[in-house]
């Protein structure tokens, strides 16, 4: 029986599929942090007096939830790897780069509290990030660079 199922072409398929990585392209960067924000407003809105909180802490460590991957980074099919192979130490490192790379955006919902300001001062940080994350070659936005660290997307292959 073993015998017909390694000679079949599942048993090939189901074992030689690669995993490929390349840099993530900018679209569903947006949307996965798009995601993400929409879930911290549903964190804000559904528990009236630690939602904000919830948010911001969801923010900081949401790249360390999923294996190295938020919410909307895995529902995009991205997850985030260190520049330099074997910088990331598996959890301990991970939940620290999290927290050092979304810190900007953790920032800017923070100031989004401050009556009328906050809503410029959130636009105008996350604009910043954006307006960066187009202009550099790698798509890294300043979170990135202060992390050392980059989004991929996760494709898989058929190896031959």
């Amino acid at each position: 029986m073993r015998n017909s199922i390694e000679n079949s072409g599942a048993y090939l398929l189901l074992f030689s599929m690669g995993k490929e990585e390349i840099n993530a392209a900018i679209l569903p960067r947006v949307l996965a942090k798009a995601i993400d924000l929409v879930l911290c407003l549903l964190l804000i809105e559904l528990l009236p007096r630690a939602g904000f909180y919830a948010a911001v802490i969801f923010i900081l460590i949401g790249d360390s939830l999923y294996r190295r991957a938020s919410i909307g980074k895995k529902l995009m099919g991205m997850e985030v790897k260190p520049l330099r192979e074997g910088q990331l130490d598996e959890r301990t490192s991970q939940g620290r780069c999290s927290i050092v790379r979304n810190s900007t955006i953790a920032i800017a919902l923070v100031l989004w509290k401050i009556p009328i300001l906050g809503w410029f001062f959130f636009i105008a940080i996350v604009g910043i990030e954006f307006i960066i994350m187009i202009g550099s070659a790698n798509r890294m936005r300043i979170g990135d660079e202060l992390a050392k660290t980059k989004v991929v997307e996760i494709l898989f292959k058929e190896e031959t």
